[in-house]
């Protein structure tokens, strides 16, 4: 593995990362499809090299030179998320002299226990320039624009005031710690909003929607960005519809994970995503490991070389369309590894209990729990600016579509609340099973 580039050095390999990748995702599809192959074959040649990675390609009987485009990978073997932690974990155990010089991070652990990752210091780069790159292709400039971003583990909002660079006018940025979106911290976040007037509003997701309802609900006027992104959730129509009438068309939804980086991102007004495909791949499989338009999402990062991340089976489902080679997502359904779970030992997929919302309007928020085989416990945030229906017509609509799933197998309390707090993570589910 190529590891030895010092820390103090990953802004320069970032830079240099973000002037080979691609600007534009949808001019050349053809000129895309070509990057996309030169960067899988060096990829599998760079992970034959790996002791993992050399016992998967032996296990398909298959070299390096049989894998020479995206459609090639459906012949490798998928990777699980336990076996990606046990690689991770056997990696540490084995280079006591070698760990310092890579970077550590982890996954929130919304499906579970939270993943250790290594990357080495190349590859923080590349995920910094995979990230910046989706930034500027809808036309924010990282420069001179102005930012408002969420607070996280290397990020804090412990300085009061801007730099002598930044009262110049470039690298702009605000941290907005999501401690203080509460019902007594919300009217000074707002107001300082609205002084900075950012370009750009980059939050999760439960965070800038209590903004946006606060503001809905007190009929408080709100500055609106060029752009905002709902980032760690799943941005559906629910949502969508509670931050337009906040913050205007400027909806970015962009999606990733913590393993493999940025990689997909749908544009305002747009009806699909671009997939980052010079720098991943992004395959849609079936049941039976078969490529398909609908179906698991399996996410290769083709600029991770040294930690090599191929045909993760990331959780989510999602639908698609190709074209010209290149995959392009039209929906997100969300996660596979959410199961309903039933007293005789099956478990059945939350994904028809998501869409109930979608049905009525009335609703900001939503989330199921699940506390036994028979109790059910749905709770609800009103939409302040419509109300269509009633809470109870709305509680009557639940329980009938409900009942149309399962039957009466489970009693169903439906709890009405101001806000649905978040994980500890920061994220909110919206299904949470405590049966064990």
């Amino acid at each position: 593995m190529s590891l030895q580039i010092p820390k103090k050095l990953v802004n320069v390999m970032t830079f240099c990362c973000l002037m080979k990748f691609e600007k534009d995702f949808g001019k050349n599809r053809s000129k895309l499809k070509e990057k996309q192959n030169k960067n899988i074959r060096r990829l599998m040649k760079a992970a034959y090299k790996i002791p993992f990675y050399r016992e998967r390609f032996d296990r398909v009987n298959l070299k390096p030179e049989d894998f020479r485009c995206s459609e090639d990978l459906v012949r490798f073997p998928v990777l699980t998320k336990e076996e990606l932690r046990s690689w991770m974990k056997e990696l540490y155990e084995l280079n006591p002299d070698r760990r310092d010089s890579w970077d550590e991070t982890s996954t929130s652990g919304s499906s579970g226990i939270p993943l250790k990752l290594y990357q080495s210091q190349r590859e923080h780069a590349a995920a910094n320039a995979s990230w910046i790159r989706i930034l500027m292709s809808f036309g924010y400039n990282p420069f001179f624009g102005k930012m408002v971003s969420f607070e996280s583990s290397y990020r804090s909002e412990a300085k009061s005031r801007d730099s002598v660079v930044q009262k110049l006018g470039i690298l702009q940025r605000r941290i907005l710690s999501e401690k203080r979106c509460t019902q007594e911290g919300m009217p000074d976040v707002i107001r300082e909003l609205n002084e900075y007037r950012p370009d750009l509003i980059c939050l999760r997701k439960n965070c800038i929607v209590r903004i946006a309802l606060y503001a809905q609900e007190h009929n408080l006027s709100i500055h609106r960005p060029k752009w905002y992104i709902p980032v760690s959730e799943m941005v559906d129509e629910m949502t969508q519809s509670i931050l337009t009438k906040t913050f205007g068309p400027g909806l970015v939804d962009a999606y990733g994970c913590d393993e493999t980086g940025s990689c997909v991102v749908k544009y305002p007004g747009r009806k699909y995503y671009d997939v980052c495909s010079d720098t991943h791949v992004v395959n849609i499989y079936d049941e039976n490991n078969r490529l398909a338009d609908n179906g698991k999402m399996i996410l290769t990062a083709l600029y991770k070389t040294d930690f090599p991340i191929i045909n993760y089976d990331v959780g989510d489902m999602a639908s698609s369309f190709t074209c010209e080679g290149i995959r392009y997502i039209t929906k997100i359904h969300g996660r596979l590894n959410d199961t309903v779970h039933h007293e005789n030992g099956r478990e059945s997929s939350v994904l028809e209990l998501r869409k109930i919302p979608n049905g009525i309007t009335g609703i900001a928020q939503f989330r199921y729990v699940q506390n036994s085989f028979h109790d059910l416990r749905v709770e609800l945030v009103r939409d302040p600016q419509d109300c269509t229906y009633t809470d109870s017509q709305i509680e009557q609509f639940f329980r009938e579509r409900i009942r149309q799933l399962y039957g009466d197998e489970f009693r169903v309390t439906v709890v009405w609340m101001d806000v649905i707090p978040p994980d500890p993570n920061g994220k909110l589910r919206c299904f949470v099973c405590n049966v064990q």
